[in-house]
């Protein structure tokens, strides 16, 4: 047989309405998270129609590392980013 369980009166010890409410009203001046520099995404623009494998060796790896975070982009869209520009210059 089930044991049913009866709630229990949630009471707050010590809750002061004016500290509830300094509390709650700091909810908007916390900032949202970045897109980390990034373009906002196109929409109905998938990236599903081509892949690339593009095997690294460390060093290459680390100048990617170090651009993208200097960039403040993540390593693909920094990659994504470079072959636009590139194109742009040609």
């Amino acid at each position: 047989m089930v044991k049913r369980r009866d709630p229990k009166k949630a009471e707050i010890p010590d809750a002061d309405p004016a500290k509830i409410e300094e509390f709650a009203s700091r909810v908007d001046e916390v900032p949202k998270p970045s897109r980390m520099g990034r373009p906002p995404k196109a929409p109905g623009k998938k990236r599903d129609y081509k892949a690339i494998s593009l095997p690294f060796n460390q060093a290459e790896w680390e100048v990617l590392e170090e651009a993208a975070e200097k960039a403040g982009r993540s390593k693909n869209n920094f990659i994504r980013w470079a072959i636009a520009e590139m194109a742009k210059n040609l």
